[in-house]
């Protein structure tokens, strides 16, 4: 989490963050992605205390072109590097919405048929810089409430105004 808050805090373009995330002493398997709403591009990173491969819409990772499909400008994975069910079953919502893909597709559509999500959700617009959070229900809640956090309402952030705010102490 730290490396992923330098890049947030400190990078000015996808080559800055990859070279942060390359070079740093990296400890857990993850599977990350950053973007840039001004370069209009995203990078998907295998992310390991061993490597840091990139990889975007054209050389995506891993290789499977029965249920990780290429997606033109679309980088994605499914719940784990191999997961193939929920890989399978994202990439066909995102080939059912390719280039409508937006905020409103992506909550009230792919995420609930694609089931993915149940603690917790952050969808980022790189372009307009918001992210839209949703959590999973409390568990002091009312039962009748909905369960996941893909079920459940989504929460706009404005990051800019955010990350233009001075910390506190």
């Amino acid at each position: 989490m730290s490396v992923l808050k330098d890049v947030a805090q400190y990078s000015h373009s996808i080559t800055e963050a990859l070279d942060t995330i390359t070079n740093a002493h990296r400890t857990c398997n993850l599977i990350i992605g950053i973007g840039d709403g001004e370069e209009g591009y995203a990078n998907g990173i295998e992310y390991s205390g061993y490597v840091a491969v990139p990889y975007d819409d054209e050389t995506l990772l891993p290789v499977n072109e029965t249920w990780h499909q290429q997606i033109p400008d679309v980088v994605y994975n499914g719940m784990d590097w191999d997961c193939p069910g929920y890989t399978q079953k994202l990439m066909e919502q995102l080939q059912k919405y390719h280039g409508s893909i937006d905020v409103t597709a992506t909550t009230q559509n792919i995420l609930p048929t694609v089931q993915t999500g149940d603690l917790h959700i952050a969808v980022t617009d790189l372009t307009d810089s918001k992210m839209h959070v949703s959590f999973c229900r409390k568990t002091t809640a009312d039962e009748s409430e909905p369960m996941y956090a893909y079920q459940r309402q989504f929460t706009e952030l404005p990051m800019q105004d955010l990350f233009a705010l001075t910390p506190t102490h």
